[in-house]
């Protein structure tokens, strides 16, 4: 069984030799910070991992690959060194119903509707259930979709973006390249097209348009808007998973600065956005993996980055959260996967912004009730504009 200094000393010596630039690798200590410090990467850390298990003579369980097992190569080796127990993450628990319906008197005066407004307005038929996971609004709830929508385009225009298509169908051989189908396939939706698949998300069609080509570091920027398709459900919420959905998206590719730009630039207008219409929403980092339920060097860079952010939006008065929005920061993935280069030569970063537009209305509708007369006045003035 390895002692604690040995299996530190082995650590050090590899992540020297093996992870770092030979310049550098006389800087690297045993307290040093491995990711915030960008020692390594989430793909270095996956032949670290390796290297820890080759040393231990066994499998590292996903559950202990964690950001505070990881953080340095002390800490890796007094965790992993024998009998001693990894650290666990700690998760944030949800909001009680209390504390949700105090958050939303104090923004908005009023008490929240007990009654359920979804149902209110599925029953007037400005929300239509559709068999196979669908939904479809009419009235006032399109034009609050209409609304959202017109928000998050008319930032992305001023953000320099462009407008493109999204079509319903994409090539399987973009979704195995993308890694959707490794990751993902589960929730495959494939088209009636020989060899295509419903697009589980609009930014795949992004990719392959650049493919082989070279990127200016400030980036190409897009937007696009098109329904996509994931075979997933909640049988308790059925309306909140669903199989067919609107999906709005900015897309940057370019180097790292510029999906940095993109995404911190959004998260501070949507946080803006959801004081101004009185929701009763956060916007966290998340820690699923992005791409794969195993990518473990992934997970720990999405947990220190991180990759990931999410608006998570309460629905009803329980204090449950619905994930609205997502803020994404893709690293070299997709540059890497459809070749996509800066004038240095090294493949493009990438991110997306994503909003489902679904659940904005669900989430809204729920915490103000079925009638514009109560809505905030940006919505109800969005409202009037169509009724």
């Amino acid at each position: 069984m390895l002692t604690e200094p040995e299996l530190e000393r082995r650590l050090l010596e590899y992540t020297r030799a093996k992870l770092v630039a030979p310049e550098a690798h006389v800087s690297v200590t045993p307290d040093t910070r491995l990711f915030e410090e960008r020692v390594i990467d989430s793909l270095r850390i996956l032949e670290l991992i390796a290297f820890l298990e080759s040393q231990l003579g066994r499998k590292v369980p996903d559950t202990q690959v964690v950001l505070a097992n990881f953080r340095t190569i002390r800490i890796m080796a007094s965790v992993f060194a024998g009998d001693a127990k990894p650290a666990l993450v700690s998760r944030r628990k949800p909001r009680d119903a209390a504390a949700s319906e105090r958050i939303f008197q104090h923004a908005t005066g009023r008490t929240q509707h007990h009654r359920d407004p979804v149902a209110e307005l599925i029953r007037r038929g400005e929300v239509e259930v559709l068999e196979g996971g669908e939904i479809r609004f009419h009235g006032s709830t399109l034009a609050l979709a209409w609304y959202f929508d017109n928000v998050a385009r008319d930032w992305a225009r001023e953000l320099g973006a462009r407008e493109t298509e999204s079509p319903e169908a994409i090539n399987l051989e973009t979704l195995r390249r993308a890694g959707f189908i490794e990751a993902f396939p589960q929730k495959l939706v494939m088209s009636a097209e020989p060899g295509r698949a419903l697009s589980p998300a609009v930014c795949y069609h992004s990719y392959p348009r650049l493919e082989g080509g070279t990127v200016q570091h400030h980036g190409s920027l897009t937007t696009t808007v098109g329904r996509c398709f994931r075979e997933e459900s909640d049988e308790d919420h059925p309306l909140e998973r669903l199989r067919a959905f609107t999906m709005r998206e900015i897309i940057a590719v370019g180097g790292p600065a510029s999906v940095a730009r993109l995404r911190e630039e959004m998260i501070e207008r949507v946080a803006s956005w959801i004081e101004a219409l009185a929701l009763d929403g956060y916007i966290e980092a998340a820690t699923d993996p992005f791409f794969t339920s195993e990518t473990r060097g992934r997970m720990l860079a999405q947990q220190i980055l991180p990759l990931k952010y999410e608006l998570r939006l309460a629905i009803g008065g329980s204090g449950r959260t619905s994930a609205a929005a997502s803020f994404n920061d893709h690293q070299q993935h997709f540059g890497r996967a459809f070749d996509i280069r800066l004038a240095s030569g090294d493949a493009a970063h990438s991110g997306c912004v994503a909003f489902g537009w679904e659940r904005w209305v669900l989430a809204f509708i729920s915490q103000h009730g079925p009638d514009a007369g109560n809505w905030p006045e940006a919505a109800r003035l969005a409202h009037a504009r169509v009724a």
